[in-house]
């Protein structure tokens, strides 16, 4: 489930540890004014993950699905069993103390094979909670949605972007927290809690509650006409009352029935949740 990943140290005592490791490459440097003082800002690399060093932290950051498959890609299922399999050799070769090793931003998310053709299924992905999805790029199969949130969602056809690794009509639903207080409520605050199966179960849990979040339209379902029309969802959004857009949403649900897309699409993900464990 986890992809990227960004580490905070602020103990002086590891960060020296860690930057003085021989396997670590020159990448970069700048320099930045901050109360109008000059800090400098040097980045090493160690494979695909990038070290930062900042006048007052260090910050790793990376996709270790990438790193656990010699950063060639991130398309198979990355289990519980290989996210520990990194952490322990990146504790090893750093001298990690996981306990100092503060997680401030967090990606994870689930590949299922779609029910439908991949990018139809995309289309017709509507919103999550009251944000919308849109295209950042000229791509059809990539959406976004919650861009400026302290989480977003990502929407994928993940074939696309590695045919070589994955089968056609892969589906990516994936969260990328941007601030660390939505990862801690789900109980995750340093690199240790991430060898815990509960902090994985809190994770899978997390993405069903993120798909329950979700709009999709089911245009073969016999429903309103007005609910796959995109106008209505955003006026219902922009009248004053603030629970039109969620009464409307459980009608819409409750029209679909039990036998929908987007259940099916929920089993699917809680099946590959329990794989990944």
């Amino acid at each position: 489930m986890i992809d990227f990943i960004k580490l905070k140290i602020t103990d002086e005592v590891l960060i020296n540890e860690i930057w003085r490791n021989p396997v670590l490459v020159y990448d970069g440097k700048a320099d930045k004014i901050i109360d109008n003082k000059l800090k400098k800002r040097i980045t090493r690399r160690y494979e695909n993950l990038y070290f930062t060093k900042f006048f007052n932290r260090l910050e790793i950051s990376g996709s270790i699905h990438k790193f656990y498959n010699n950063d060639v890609h991130n398309a198979d299922d990355f289990t519980i069993k290989k996210v520990i399999q990194v952490i322990d050799h990146l504790k090893e070769l750093f001298e990690l103390d996981l306990e100092k090793c503060f997680i401030i931003n967090l990606e994870y998310g689930i590949n299922i094979i779609s029910p439908i053709p991949i990018n139809k299924l995309i289309a017709n992905l509507i919103y999550h909670e009251k944000r919308q999805f849109y295209r950042t790029t000229k791509h059809l199969y990539y959406k976004i949605a919650g861009v400026d949130a302290y989480k977003n969602i990502k929407v994928y056809n993940k074939h696309i972007q590695h045919p070589k690794f994955c089968k056609e009509n892969t589906f990516r639903f994936e969260v990328k927290s941007k601030q660390a207080k939505f990862i801690n409520k789900l109980g995750i605050h340093t690199l240790s809690d991430l060898l815990s199966n509960k902090t994985h179960q809190a994770l899978g849990c997390s993405l069903l509650q993120e798909w329950n979040n979700i709009l999709l339209f089911d245009r073969k379902a016999n429903v309103d006409e007005k609910y796959f029309n995109t106008n209505f969802w955003e006026n219902t959004i922009t009248v004053k009352s603030r629970n039109l857009f969620n009464y409307h949403k459980k009608k819409y649900f409750k029209q679909l029935g039990k036998s929908n897309l987007h259940s099916k699409i929920h089993g699917l993900i809680h099946q590959k949740i329990l794989q990944l464990m």
